[in-house]
């Protein structure tokens, strides 16, 4: 994400979507109540002299609308805010009249609020950083089978599954041809998602030895896609085998400071202490308050979605005490494995630094 002007005493940041990533961040920047300004497509309905009929035509204006309503639809790859125009750049365009801007990525938007929180400002920084990092992509390999995945900032992507029937026994011919064949998909696949998605790091991971042999066919045939893949062991395939992927930490080694990872191996960490009963960490909203009031939350996790639910207020209430006493405060996404544990939960737990019972 670019940052064009940033003005929070004002209560305005200008921004440019460069990514997917991007809109899932401004998702959860924009809340009901915002105003968001952008250049946009509105229909409008044209009166005829001559037929004394009307026709609808659209018309490029620059509006701002009180956010009501915001939706992000990753598969159109937009962000929709729905609300009332209060600003609009044309005269024609009737102010009250209610329209939906359609955030994609290089739409310019400005976002004016009454008051920026601080998790929205650490949002907006994450996505500033988030766009300086290489991407990681992740290929579970086997025995004519792979599943691949993008490990984006809100979760994780599956992308192909790519088949082939192998045949027979490991050291016949045809079945060796068709190995290489399943190679080449699997590899131009990878060649191109790495292009159109800017990977620069990619973790080819399996429980047998068909990794190590793609790996190097790759040297022999794709000596530059070689060059970006890590190879990893994992003793499951598919999308289980790429989430394992990711709780052994391979994806923190090889993208440092990736977000989704974190996530899932914080999570992973309170259900640990849960399961040991080592009054370390709490669940839910009265067990996590009470340990906010005596100061011993290390790290706080909340589901997104509890930013965008009634109990917002409360909920940012106890992620600024967590600030204030110099806990972590992690927002975590609700579209990966680790956000559907920590939704069992109630959407709200905490490591801590001491019992508090």
């Amino acid at each position: 994400m670019q940052i064009i002007h940033q003005d929070v005493k004002e209560g305005r940041v200008k921004v440019k979507a460069e990514t997917l990533d991007d809109l899932w961040h401004l998702y959860h920047i924009i809340d009901p109540g915002d105003t968001v300004y952008a250049k946009t497509l509105r229909r409008q309905a044209q009166r005829s002299d001559s037929l004394r009929a009307e026709k609808v035509e659209v018309i490029p204006v620059f509006l701002g609308v009180r956010a009501e309503k915001v939706n992000f639809h990753k598969f159109a790859n937009q962000v929709r805010v729905t609300g009332p125009i209060v600003y609009a750049s044309r005269d024609d365009v009737p102010l009250g009249k209610y329209h939906t801007i359609a955030i994609e990525e290089g739409t310019v938007v400005t976002i004016e609020k009454p008051r920026w929180k601080e998790h929205h400002i650490e949002r907006l920084r994450e996505a500033v950083e988030a766009s300086k990092r290489a991407r990681v992509m992740i290929v579970v390999i086997d025995d004519g089978e792979a599943d691949m995945a993008l490990v984006r900032e809100y979760g994780l992507e599956i992308l192909n599954s790519i088949r082939h029937n192998l045949g027979g026994k490991r050291y016949n011919t045809d079945r060796e041809s068709e190995e290489k064949r399943f190679f080449h998909d699997v590899a131009k696949t990878m060649e191109e998602v790495m292009r159109r998605e800017r990977v620069e790091k990619a973790i080819v991971a399996g429980p047998g030895f068909v990794k190590e042999d793609f790996y190097r066919f790759l040297q022999e045939n794709y000596p530059e896609l070689a060059k970006k893949v890590v190879i990893e062991d994992t003793s499951v395939t598919g999308r289980t085998g790429i989430y394992e992927v990711i709780k052994r930490g391979t994806v923190d080694r090889v993208y440092h400071e990736n977000r989704v990872a974190k996530e899932i191996q914080l999570v992973e960490k309170v259900l640990e202490n849960i399961a040991r009963n080592n009054g370390l960490a709490a669940y839910g909203l009265k067990e996590v308050e009470e340990a906010v009031n005596y100061g011993a939350v290390e790290t706080l996790l909340v589901l997104d979605e509890l930013l965008k639910g009634e109990h917002r207020e409360k909920i940012e209430e106890l992620m600024d005490a967590v600030r204030y006493s110099r806990g972590e405060v992690v927002v975590v996404s609700s579209e990966h494995e680790g956000g559907d544990k920590l939704k069992a939960l109630g959407g709200l737990a905490a490591l801590l630094r001491f019992r508090v019972k």
